[in-house]
């Protein structure tokens, strides 16, 4: 068998709020359809909750810590991959894959970094993306591009990499004209106070993945009647959690966990499958290669989990996933581990916790402590702290030590004091310079 297509179709801000992921209050299709006829994986988690540190992750295989993406790339933050990074175009680029971006990423601030061949970006000037100041395409355009893009492939062409980037699902919603959806009413997560002006955001982020689902469907539909879907790997995910309080900028489950889904017909991945094991964001460049049949960089530090679809179920490739969250416009600095029982959270920065509802009313805002612990399996919101819970000591110590294990593995510089940004070196370069 020829070695397979590749299309992977991220969105921003849409964590698992999709109808396969119980969420039953949105419209989506065509995505419910692709997991009833590839796989569903249940416990998918970022390794950050916000764009570029989990995008960078997701595609070089590598935590942010190491490939240099600790947080966003635009100004004024600035953060850059490391010299000598390979981003998934990069890897497949060199092994004869057509590498084509379609819209935009959030790994570099110049596709020239990365490795595509082509981009192609149609009426540009549609919108215009919030501080990066990039303009980019609406979904229903880049499904277009897309459309045409497979029906110009022939059955002989070298495999390709297409990968598409849509925005709609980042707020502030209605980017491209979709409306609020409540047709099937509204979920308010029991995290957040149930009012009008919870209703209206949520019904906007609802509207904006209705209006999604349905670009996605139609790049779907083509990949069908064009004949490639057979050999065509399928990945759809989202970068981290939706724009609610307690999930994007949080390291709680509201903001790392995210939907995750694969088809590849040809490779056996179909019927409907749902993987329960716990899966990071950074493992999905192993698994893509080893799908492929290519090599997997030494410095690789995902671990695939292709073995799940052979003859014979492996074991899963890891029992605990990490994640990290720098964001000093938010004062906060936070790093977690997650068992598929436990929570562990360590905040190195003074920041307040995210407001929940409380006893009449709205509770006021407390500062972070410097452990947070929370037993998943009977409280999965994360509303009730264990920390100080002397009779839990065990399993904090066990999930410190993992903590601590995975902070030196990947060099964390939050080992040796607060966090040096980008902007810091170069008003300290500029200075010295001009002495």
């Amino acid at each position: 068998m020829r070695q397979p297509n590749i299309l992977f179709i991220t969105s921003h801000d849409t964590g698992d709020w999709l109808r396969c992921y119980g969420h039953r209050t949105v419209h989506t299709p065509h995505l419910d359809a692709l997991a009833a006829d590839g796989c569903l994986f249940s416990n998918a988690f970022c390794t950050s909750p916000v764009c570029t540190p989990s995008r960078g992750a997701m595609m070089t295989g590598r935590y942010p810590q190491s490939n240099g993406l600790m947080s966003l790339i635009q100004t004024p933050y600035r953060w850059r991959y490391g010299e000598g990074e390979r981003h998934l175009s990069h890897l497949l680029s060199a092994h004869g894959y057509d590498t084509v971006l379609f819209n935009h990423q959030h790994e570099a601030p110049n596709d020239d970094a990365l490795g595509f061949r082509e981009r192609r970006l149609v009426n540009a000037g549609s919108y215009e993306l919030p501080l990066l100041g990039e303009l980019v395409s609406t979904a229903e355009e880049t499904a277009t591009s897309v459309v045409a893009f497979l029906e110009e492939r022939g059955e002989h062409d070298a495999p390709f990499y297409a990968q598409v980037g849509v925005f709609e699902t980042h707020t502030p919603f209605g980017w491209s004209g979709e409306e609020p959806d409540d047709e099937f009413g509204v979920e308010v997560p029991p995290f957040m106070v149930d009012d009008d002006e919870a209703r209206r955001h949520i019904s906007g982020l609802q509207g904006a993945i209705r209006y999604l689902d349905g670009a996605i469907g139609r790049i779907l539909g083509a990949l069908s009647q064009t004949g490639l879907d057979d050999n065509t790997i399928v990945v759809f995910t989202s970068d981290h959690g939706v724009e609610l309080p307690r999930c994007k900028w949080e390291l709680y489950d509201g903001g790392i966990r995210t939907a995750l889904l694969l088809r590849w017909p040809a490779g056996g991945v179909r019927g409907g499958t749902v993987c329960d094991w716990q899966i990071s964001n950074v493992d999905v460049v192993p698994t893509l290669l080893d799908f492929a049949r290519l090599p997997i960089p030494e410095n690789v530090q995902g671990r695939s989990f292709a073995p799940f679809f052979g003859d014979e179920q492996g074991t899963p490739p890891r029992d605990a996933t990490f994640a990290m969250m720098h964001a000093a416009q938010r004062w906060t600095e936070s790093r977690c581990v997650r068992t598929d029982r436990y929570k562990l959270i360590r905040n190195f920065s003074p920041s307040r916790l995210p407001k929940v509802p409380g006893q009449g009313g709205q509770s006021s805002p407390q500062e972070r402590p410097v452990l947070e612990l929370y037993d998943l399996s009977a409280d999965p919101h994360e509303l009730n702290d264990l920390g100080k819970n002397s009779r839990y000591d065990d399993v904090r110590r066990d999930l410190d030590a993992r903590l601590l294990r995975w902070l030196q593995e990947v060099d964390d510089p939050i080992l040796r004091g607060p966090i040096v940004s980008p902007y810091y070196r170069m008003a300290s370069e500029d200075l010295q310079r001009n002495l």
